[in-house]
């Protein structure tokens, strides 16, 4: 009976997935709907509204930046765990790209959801039905979401 050692020499693979993982970017956040934009923007920042009467103060309650903060070491394990499926010919460089675009929207909607601080005011909880700061009817959550660039 024979041996038959066979070399498997992936660094070409490697350095080919590696250059054609500088192509890639993933840009997350709510795209093409101005209205959602804005609200996202004004508990991403905070915003004072002026009027007549006084003012009315909408909080920061960063839901965004706060995510990428805290997701960031957890995200970046990830991506080294899915770089041994790219070297080894199992999913290319794009499959990388949209399964962390997919778990960094999960993480922001999660992290959205969860968000308690600083609560509604009582007359916002009263007219909403709900103390959750940033949901009302849910289009806020369920506009996040990501896509993979190809520059």
């Amino acid at each position: 009976m024979g041996v038959h050692i066979q070399s498997r020499n992936n660094i070409p693979r490697i350095i080919q997935s590696l250059r054609e993982l500088r192509k890639y970017e993933i840009e997350v956040g709510i795209f093409g709907n101005a209205e959602y934009v804005m609200i996202a923007a004004v508990h991403e920042f905070g915003v004072t509204i002026q009027k007549e009467k006084g003012s009315i103060i909408i909080p920061e309650r960063s839901f965004l930046r706060t995510t990428f903060d805290e997701k960031q070491d957890e995200w970046f394990k990830f991506v080294k765990k899915q770089l041994e499926h790219v070297f080894s010919g199992r999913i290319n460089v794009r499959t990388l790209c949209e399964r962390l675009g997919a778990k960094m929207v999960a993480d922001i909607q999660e992290k959205l959801t969860d968000l308690d601080t600083p609560p509604n005011a009582p007359a916002t909880i009263a007219q909403k039905g709900s103390s959750n700061p940033l949901i009302d009817s849910g289009g806020l959550r369920m506009r996040i979401t990501y896509k993979v660039v190809r520059r």
